[in-house]
């Protein structure tokens, strides 16, 4: 965590502790001002108090997205046991200067993933069932 997010985090709860004891003074008022006076009513909480709650809200969102730590990743092979952070990844390989040989010789590496077998004439195939169950009728009479 980041000395700013800490610092987000301290201010925001300043904030929201201010407003929410702001709202609890205000509430207090009027329930003393209502006992005093014959006619008791309700009235809303007001804006500045709401702008300070979501002044302070908006703070603790801003120090949960800036407490986030980046990213590090364990290495394949770990010669000195160094933590790959971000920015530090792998160099990509060019599959097409690795694969050249097998290409040349016609072999696929992936070919257990991308082969699919020939699609069936299924025509051919409707015909061939139809010239089977008429000659097993013919032999059947």
């Amino acid at each position: 965590m980041t000395f700013v997010s800490k610092f987000l985090y301290a201010v925001s709860s300043l904030v929201l502790f201010h407003s929410g004891f702001s709202s609890y003074e205000f509430h207090h008022l009027l329930k003393l001002d209502s006992l005093k006076s014959s006619h008791f009513f309700w009235s809303k909480l007001p804006r500045d108090i709401k702008y300070e709650t979501y002044a302070g809200l908006l703070l603790f969102v801003l120090a949960v997205f800036t407490s986030f730590e980046k990213l590090q990743y364990l290495p394949i092979h770990s010669d000195h046991g160094m933590i790959i952070s971000q920015g530090n990844y792998l160099k990509e390989i060019a599959l097409n200067k690795a694969t050249n040989v097998d290409n040349l010789v016609g072999s696929n590496p992936n070919g257990d993933i991308i082969f699919s077998p020939s699609f069936v004439d299924i025509h051919a195939k409707r015909k061939l069932s139809r010239e089977w169950a008429s000659n097993n009728e013919k032999k059947e009479k």
